[in-house]
């Protein structure tokens, strides 16, 4: 089922009354209206009101006051401002303090991300695009249950988090450390019955498992390499229960260690999937039509309210809808918010896998804005060749972004439509330290940043449409 919105009043219809006021003002010799200030107002759009009265009235005047040349002027029309002129960080941050303050974390298919959902439509709408809601079904994994209690020399209890895909089970044993958990981190007689305590970072969590498992172990422990807790998933479901604990915690279980044996017990109890309904929020301009497409996930991890992850990107989505919408320059911008993308990607699959084959060959490419609030260096991921261009013409912002690769088990929308083989790029911002917490809050978030973000995103959007 699609829900439709619409604004109050079209763009089109706005412009059209503004266009018969004047010419109603000239017919009855008096001087058009002035024009409004090239400057955008906010882009709450109120329903004028037409005259009651068949025959315009003119104002009460003592003595009329007649036209200095015996032809009437024609009115002054505005030329379109360039939209980059347009943007407003501080205006990209109103969106911010809503989505994050306001409604707050919008996990996948929770009543916030519905909400959240509404907000971005309307707001859409109110810029005069065709906005509307495509749901879609999607399975989660519920996280199981976990424990982790140190038996001996001392009873300790811990705080872990099983590794999404992990084997269930209950392990006992005696605890063995095996550094990062690559194939020579294990002793060569093997660890047979003992429970492997290794360190995060280097090898994926799927491998270090995959690795410990292969020397005997009937569980594994990962901590983090870096302070706090971690969530971490694993490729494929792993043959023995696998938790991860904070840095703090496995630095605790080395301390212990290096002062006698350590056995410990683990417990996972089974994880299972349900299914649970997001959506997608699709804009379109007048025409329909989609050759490029500006795309972020307003979804949010569970922990905190997804200020910077990713209620930025979506802000400075809907500050580009808007001055493209003020200036005229959207003719066959699309923008998509994507649900569900913290767990899987789910609404970018979805969106793609809905595109008819003439709706793909229409695409010139995807611009995807995610976590552009925080940091201080910008980053692009994504098509070779877009990456390039968008780095090289970048300098006239004066701005430098760094290519790169994305790091190993992190993506994001973008994949979706490069797997599909429409060229895509990825508009980040590096070194956030409260990523996936609870203090990714509004109050962290730099309005300059966005207005650059922005700006970033007209110029892919002009890269793209060049023949």
């Amino acid at each position: 089922m699609i829900a439709r919105y619409r604004p109050p009043v079209p763009g089109l219809l706005l412009g059209s009354l503004a266009a018969i006021s004047l010419l109603l003002a000239a017919c009855q010799g008096s001087r058009p209206p002035a024009q409004p200030s090239p400057t955008p107002t906010l882009p709450h759009l109120s329903t004028p009101t037409l005259s009651p009265s068949p025959t315009p009235t003119l104002a009460p005047s003592p003595t009329p006051a007649l036209s200095p040349s015996p032809t009437t002027a024609a009115p002054t029309i505005a030329t379109p401002a360039d939209p980059a002129s347009l943007i407003s960080g501080d205006e990209a941050y109103r969106h911010v303090l809503a989505l994050a303050d306001d409604i707050g974390s919008r996990t996948a298919g929770s009543e916030a991300e519905a909400a959240a959902a509404d907000y971005i439509a309307g707001q859409l709408a109110s810029y005069g695009y065709d906005a509307t809601l495509e749901p879609f079904e999607m399975n989660l994994y519920v996280e199981p249950e976990s424990a982790l209690e140190v038996l001996s020399p001392e009873p300790v209890s811990l705080e872990p988090r099983a590794l999404r895909l992990s084997a269930a089970g209950d392990a006992t044993g005696e605890l063995t450390a095996a550094g990062l958990g690559g194939p020579q981190d294990f002793p060569a007689e093997g660890i047979t019955g003992r429970v492997a305590l290794l360190e995060r970072g280097e090898l994926n969590f799927s491998d270090k498992v995959a690795n410990a498992a292969a020397a005997g172990a009937v569980a594994v422990i990962i901590y983090n390499d870096e302070e706090g807790a971690f969530r971490g998933d694993l490729e494929e479901e792993s043959s023995i229960p696998a938790v991860g604990v904070s840095q703090a915690e496995g630095q605790r279980l080395l301390a212990l260690l290096a002062e006698e044996p350590v056995t410990v017990l683990l417990s996972v109890q089974g994880g299972s999937p349900r299914t649970e309904t997001s959506r997608n929020v699709v804009a379109r301009p007048p025409d329909g039509r989609c050759e490029e497409v500006v795309a972020a996930h307003y979804d949010s991890v569970e922990a905190g309210p997804g200020a910077n992850d990713n209620a930025s990107g979506t802000a400075v989505l809907l500050e580009t809808a808007r001055v493209l919408a003020a200036s005229g320059d959207g003719e066959g911008v699309c923008f998509v918010a994507f649900g569900a993308e913290e767990v899987g990607l789910f609404g970018s699959r979805s969106f793609v896998d809905g595109l008819s084959a003439d709706e793909r060959q229409a695409l010139r490419g995807m611009v995807n804005v995610d976590m552009v609030g925080v940091g201080d260096q910008w980053q692009l991921f994504g098509s070779e060749g877009l990456v390039q261009d968008v780095d090289g013409e970048a300098a006239s912002l004066g701005l430098d972004p760094a290519p790169a690769e994305a790091p190993t088990g992190l993506s994001s929308d973008y994949r979706s439509f490069m797997d599909a083989g429409i060229p895509a790029v990825l508009i980040h911002r590096v070194d956030d330290p409260r990523y996936h917490s609870s203090e990714d809050k509004a109050q962290f978030v730099k309005p300059q940043a966005l207005q650059e973000a922005a700006e970033l995103t007209l110029l892919t959007l002009r890269l793209l449409g060049q023949p």
